[in-house]
């Protein structure tokens, strides 16, 4: 790897690594940063930075409250939760000045400066006052409980709004406004017409030329702009709001350190409003452009994060991001095919048995070795076609990806049967067609494949033993009481534009679909995980028996991607909740760890097994969100680190 100084004013370094077909220009974006906080072992405990009290104006102590630090010197925030008692105690926290708040929802937030000092503890107490109004602060699922049940067809609506106007946004951003009748069917008719990257400059647009569930959004339109001017106009609301209960126990003892990605021109500035402030709303995201969408963590710690490649973006200058936590410098990576051109990157594979990470584009498989940070270029043969969506390796050391009607299998060492016209590639095909999208890929622990055919509700496994390919529909126990919501007319409408079958993604998921997403396998377990974005539940598949049972989530989310750890827990991110979940099957429990900020958007998470932390990646907010767990044992240690010094 050669290196040169960058004569530029920023003294950033640039490294240029080769691979087969392909360099790598690294950009490390030196930020003014300070160590973050770190969880405490018994081993060793270091003085708590910061610890103190929360209360409401009348003095009573305040459980659940999130608390967050961020020094002049940092681009993250450090958050923790409050007890029981209204407690709350942060690891060690750099020396410096510090702004300090504290919020919950029905609370204004408290606010407060002060100085950190390393060799002992600092202590703040805060008092919250209660908000009369605060629909500001309330998450998409806050917003879906408080929606009416209570007759047909505020069902039936309830579910075509939740399906159809989420794919890119939570229900805060839509319900937190309020408009008549007249104002939603402009905003719905606009909506229609919208992409990921937002409004396309032209409403109305032909057939051909919409995008995400556009099709099922104009079907409803007249009936989308009645329901939420009766639930979010200008009179009376049959809508009842009652605040998420908030975290204790094991979900209250969590550290969330939030990583702000700096725009790449202007590198010491944030985005946009990044949702850290619940008064203010949700970070809306999009303005036309995308954030982060894939994170993973490597043996030495490092965060690698990628971005919405695929789609408009202000990343246009790098493919991907190193992120240190402990000190918060970020290395930024533009990957450049032989031809000058950037190689963008969205979907990333977790760490493999060597260190190496996997990604890549529409034409091109780009191993990363994260040891000596050299990018290596593999070619996908063009009649093999593109490449999308996720991606995994199995325990070999071969890389599946999504492929437009199955699944394509590299095997990098090139080994195949004799005669192969193309060593080392391998293209599998599924058996229902649809519009060929696919979408979540795995290998399990047998090293067969798992896909996800989204929008015809199906989940495909190859046995690459026997060659057999099956098919499994996604039908949890409540779908025939979802679809019988449906009239006939919107039927009739679904299935002559092919919805669920042959049509593309402006006709599809169906408001009463589950939608499979990015699943994950267990791979030391005999089962894989299928988040049900549309339906707020995960399928758990035995890979021998091929029997389904599907869990519900203990919220009503969308839940986009699963990623087991080492003790067999199943983790899912959702875009509704600001928040990550995680099931435990041998108890069948869910605990739900919120995050303290509103407007995540995540779209990924990944789960540190070497260190036991899980990370989400905000693709609304543009930041990288990490989860340190403390235990009782954590807690006793710090304050009595505290009381000693």
């Amino acid at each position: 790897m050669d290196t040169h100084q960058d004569p530029s004013p920023h003294g950033a370094i640039y490294a240029l690594c080769r691979g087969i077909a392909i360099a790598s220009v690294c950009i490390i974006i030196r930020l003014p940063q300070q160590a973050s906080a770190g969880t405490p072992s018994a081993a060793s405990v270091e003085v708590p930075g910061l610890a103190g009290a929360v209360r409401d104006s009348h003095g009573k102590a305040l459980g659940g409250v999130s608390v967050s630090v961020r020094s002049t010197q940092q681009t993250y925030t450090t958050s923790v939760y409050t007890d029981e008692h209204g407690e709350y105690i942060f690891p060690r926290l750099p020396e410096g000045q510090y702004s300090l708040w504290a919020q919950a929802a029905s609370f204004t937030t408290a606010r407060a400066t002060l100085k950190v000092v390393g060799r002992h503890t600092t202590r703040r107490n805060l008092t919250m006052r209660p908000l009369a109004n605060f629909e500001s602060q309330l998450t998409g699922v806050e917003w879906y409980d408080a929606l009416p049940d209570d007759t047909r067809e505020h069902q039936r609506m309830k579910q075509v709004l939740y399906v159809t106007c989420t794919g890119c946004h939570g229900l805060d951003v839509v319900l937190q406004n309020r408009f008549d009748a007249a104002g939603w069917k402009a905003i719905v008719r606009a909506m229609e017409s919208a992409w990921y990257s937002g409004w396309r400059g032209a409403s109305d647009l032909p057939t051909s030329q919409l995008r995400w569930e556009a099709q099922i959004m104009r079907h409803h339109k007249d009936e989308l702009a009645a329901y939420l001017a009766e639930m979010r106009g200008p009179g009376p609301s049959p809508m009842h709001i009652v605040p998420m209960a908030r975290p204790e126990g094991e979900a209250a003892r969590v550290v969330v350190t939030e990583y702000d990605l700096p725009i790449s021109a202007r590198e010491n500035e944030l985005p946009w409003y990044n949702g850290a402030d619940s008064i203010q709303g949700p970070s809306t995201g999009m303005h036309g452009i995308v954030g982060t969408h894939d994170v993973t963590v490597d043996a030495a710690g490092n965060a690698w994060i990628s971005h919405s490649g695929g789609r408009s973006t202000f990343e246009s200058n790098r493919s991907m991001l190193k992120l240190d936590p402990q000190s918060g410098e970020m290395t930024a990576y533009r990957i450049m095919d032989r031809n000058g051109q950037m190689v963008p990157v969205e979907q990333i594979s977790g760490i493999g048995a060597n260190g190496e990470i996997w990604m890549h584009s529409d034409d091109t498989f780009v191993r990363l070795d994260t040891k000596s940070e050299k990018f290596t270029a593999f070619p996908i043969p063009q009649v093999m076609g593109e490449a999308m969506n996720s991606t995994d390796a199995d325990s070999q050391g071969r890389v599946w990806v999504n492929a437009r009607f199955g699944a394509l299998r590299l095997d990098p060492t090139g080994s195949q049967e004799p005669g192969s016209a193309y060593p080392g590639w391998q293209l599998f095909q599924q058996h229902t067609p649809g519009d060929g999208t696919t979408y979540g890929i795995s290998a399990d622990a047998d090293d067969n494949v798992w896909w996800s055919e989204s929008y015809v509700d199906k989940v495909a496994t190859r046995n690459m033993t026997n060659g057999e390919v099956v098919e499994i529909d996604m039908r949890d126990p409540d779908f025939g009481a979802r679809k019988s919501l449906a009239t006939a007319a919107d039927l009739a409408f679904y299935d002559s534009i092919g919805a669920g079958t042959w049509s593309t993604n402006s006709a599809s998921p169906l408001p009463f679909a589950n939608m499979p997403r990015r699943l994950s396998a267990d791979k030391q377990g005999d089962t894989v995980w299928v988040p049900n974005w549309a339906q707020s539940n995960i399928a758990e598949i035995n890979i021998h028996t091929l029997k389904v049972t599907y869990h519900r989530l203990p919220i009503h989310v969308h839940p986009y991607k699963t990623v087991v750890d080492r003790y067999h827990n199943v983790w899912t991110d959702t875009s509704l909740a600001d928040a990550t979940l995680r099931f435990t099957p041998a108890s069948g429990q869910w605990t739900v760890f919120r995050l303290p900020s509103r407007g995540c958007g995540s779209r990924h998470m990944g789960f540190d097994d070497f260190r036991n932390e899980a990370w989400i990646a905000c693709d609304q907010a543009n930041k990288a969100v990490r989860l340190q767990f403390r235990s009782m044992e954590d807690i006793q240690l710090l304050k009595a680190a505290s009381t000693a010094k």
